[in-house]
């Protein structure tokens, strides 16, 4: 009954490390790792089971490394926040950065969902804007007719939470969460350039090598075991005949 637990858990594991190494170059993705914990059973004074018990993943949220694109409407968030995105299923969560205008000339994710703003608006460029630039207070300017006049269009807000464990994937780099946001304070953006992933490569793939041979390893434990209960079974059917 351990080893069969122990072998749930790892397959558990490693269906965690499979995800990581599949979103290695998904932008804004955090690793996540498992937590088990060994919980003991006694069915009698005289009898010790040991049970590992996952507890459920949780997500490792340092900063991912920044790639310079030089496009202008890629931002990445040096600090704790996250993007509010408008989708149907009401606001999500993102720390991808990579935006586009929409016909409307509305800033939208790739799959046309609305980055809000300061005020928890849209933020909507003028089709003559020219030069657009983000600050790394996240105020937003461009350049219109002429080229000489400087207009702000809007404002980048971010916003944190007090239990970022809490947040669950919502497909497509968004989370969404029952948590009220918070004002963040602590961030800055940097324009032209995206977070990666915070995955990686080797340590994942040399946790996945670890992972299969601890699975072999128990599974030749299970055979083994199989194998001398058979045994003392034919031995005590031979002894009782």
């Amino acid at each position: 009954m351990v080893l069969t637990s122990y072998q749930d858990s790892l397959s558990r594991a490693m269906d965690v490390v499979a995800n990581n190494v599949a979103n290695i170059n998904t932008t804004g993705f955090k690793r996540h790792d498992i937590k088990f914990e060994s919980l003991v059973n006694r069915p009698t004074p005289a009898e010790r089971i040991v049970f590992g018990v996952d507890r459920g993943t949780y997500r490792d949220t340092s900063p991912g490394p920044l790639y310079n694109t030089g496009n202008p409407l890629d931002i990445a968030i040096q600090g704790p926040g996250y993007f509010q995105i408008e989708t149907r299923n009401g606001v999500r969560y993102t720390r991808g950065g990579s935006f586009q205008l929409n016909a409307a000339g509305e800033i939208v994710t790739g799959n046309g969902e609305k980055l809000l703003g300061d005020g928890d608006q849209p933020i909507t460029v003028p089709d003559d804007a020219q030069d657009l630039t983000i600050g790394a207070d996240g105020i937003i300017t461009v350049k219109s007719g002429t080229g000489i006049s400087v207009t702000q269009v809007g404002k980048l807000k971010t916003v944190t939470f007090a239990d970022d464990q809490d947040l669950q994937n919502a497909g497509n780099g968004l989370y969404a969460t029952t948590q009220r946001p918070l004002p963040d304070t602590k961030s800055v953006y940097v324009q032209g350039v995206l977070e990666q992933s915070n995955v990686q490569a080797v340590n994942e793939i040399t946790k996945m090598i670890e992972i299969m041979r601890t699975y072999q390893q128990v599974i030749r434990m299970l055979d083994n075991e199989h194998q001398r209960q058979s045994t003392a079974i034919d031995r005590l059917a031979k002894t009782t005949a």
